[in-house]
């Protein structure tokens, strides 16, 4: 049954894709809409068509998707994955609902405009420079002289193309494989940022917003490895609201969005708690992707339960802000990683991981018939499992046991065919 209320998702894709059945629950039908007709293929196949009334394909011109859109009357835009974070915010505004505008969109998209943002609002940003030159770039981190720093695009995701450089030769080197290729967001990479290497340990936090107002629904610990030269995933850990490492965040999280005007929506900031206190990663003004949200919701509401329920309910953000989250059970989300490449042709190694007595669920598992890679980013990441458990020291222990049976192998690969 409908309500008579509709609701607009730009860019429904990865966890963006769990909202519009829960707006459906709520007796709301939801129109979608596709911000680039030339979407990268690992979005779409994530896409859901049966949960919409129309999908609106956007081809440039904002006045006639408007229009597609306004026909449906729609009470709200939500941006469901980071490709749609633009158009979100100039459709809604266009529409005048509740938006966060087109102002400061680039700044909730573009690394280096985000850190100016930042340091405008008095905020510690990451010290860094932009530039399409890989010369400068090398002779800005020799001066500095603080090894090692890191290479990146402005926009892209799952650290794609982010590079650790020990000395000048490495980062010319890492500017001529990254510039001028697509990156994972299909950006062209014209320019990228060579930033100062941040210590400490990272956090992420991810929040919905309703005219200013800051719900938190998750503060995660995110553990990464340098693997040739690439920090690639390693684990992630849910940790309870209050601490004093999670306090310490959260207060800087909060005005961080407030500093890159997300005032309505969701966001999911990436923050190193260092020696001198947090700085700023990124942020992005979308859901967490890549997540299994009924996984997390035995835990604890999801980014995707708690944003739902904002746009449903919007009063629910100011009576939940500034409160703790219940924390039922802590929860490991593992990243698997490879040190092998081929034609997958088995898997039984996985029902091992399965086996274990914290095993809660698994996504994007690679299997038959895929190509396994070697593991240098998260698109290159063969799966991910979770683990759930009131006691973390059997998470641990799980988590240990995890990585020793990936290291005697999860695959079984075709033999390379002789040349």
């Amino acid at each position: 049954m409908s309500d008579g209320r509709t609701g607009v998702v730009v860019d429904a894709y990865s966890t963006g894709a769990k909202l519009a059945p829960r707006f459906a629950e709520a007796g709301i039908s939801a129109v979608h809409v596709q911000s680039d007709p030339g979407m990268p293929g690992f979005y779409l196949a994530s896409f859901r068509p049966e949960h919409f009334v129309e999908n609106v394909v956007h081809e440039g011109d904002l006045e006639a998707t408007a229009a597609r859109v306004a026909a449906h009357d729609p009470d709200f835009v939500v941006v469901g994955s980071e490709p749609g974070v633009l158009l979100s915010d100039a459709l809604s505004e266009r529409l005048g609902l509740p938006s966060n505008g087109s102002v400061g969109s680039r700044a909730r998209r573009d690394k280096h405009a985000m850190a100016e943002a930042l340091r405008a609002a008095g905020l510690r940003a990451v010290e860094e420079l932009k530039t399409g030159d890989p010369a400068e770039a090398a002779a800005w981190a020799r001066e500095r002289d603080e090894w090692p720093v890191v290479v990146k695009p402005l926009d892209s995701a799952g650290t794609d193309g982010v590079t650790l450089c020990e000395d000048p030769p490495a980062v010319e080197a890492a500017f001529a494989a990254i510039l001028g290729r697509p990156n994972a967001l299909q950006g062209a990479n014209e320019e990228l940022l060579v930033q100062e290497m941040l210590r400490g340990t990272q956090f992420f936090v991810n929040s919905v917003s309703w005219e200013g107002r800051h719900r938190v629904s998750e503060v995660w610990q995110d553990n990464k490895r340098r693997i040739a030269g690439n920090l690639v995933y390693d684990y992630e850990e849910l940790h309870p609201r209050h601490g004093e490492q999670q306090d310490a965040v959260v207060d800087y999280v909060e005005d961080a969005l407030d500093a890159l005007g997300i005032r309505f929506g969701p966001a999911h900031t990436e923050v190193m708690l260092t020696d001198t206190g947090p700085v700023l990663v990124e942020s992005g003004a979308r859901p967490h992707g890549s997540t299994r949200d009924d996984v997390i919701d035995r835990c604890t509401p999801s980014h995707a339960a708690i944003t739902a329920e904002a746009y449903v309910d919007p009063g629910s953000v100011a009576r939940h802000a500034g409160k703790p989250y219940e924390l039922k059970a802590a929860n490991y989300c593992v990243m698997l990683i490879s040190q092998h490449e081929g034609r997958i042709v088995g898997a039984d190694g996985l029902r091992r991981i399965e086996a274990l007595p914290t095993f809660a669920g698994s996504i994007a598992m690679l299997g038959p018939g895929d190509e396994l890679k070697r593991t240098i980013d998260l698109f290159s990441c063969p799966g991910m499992i979770y683990l759930v458990d009131p006691d973390r020291e059997r998470l641990k222990a799980d988590y240990d046991q995890l990585r020793e049976l990936e290291a005697e192998g999860l695959y079984e690969l075709a033999e390379p065919v002789a040349s």
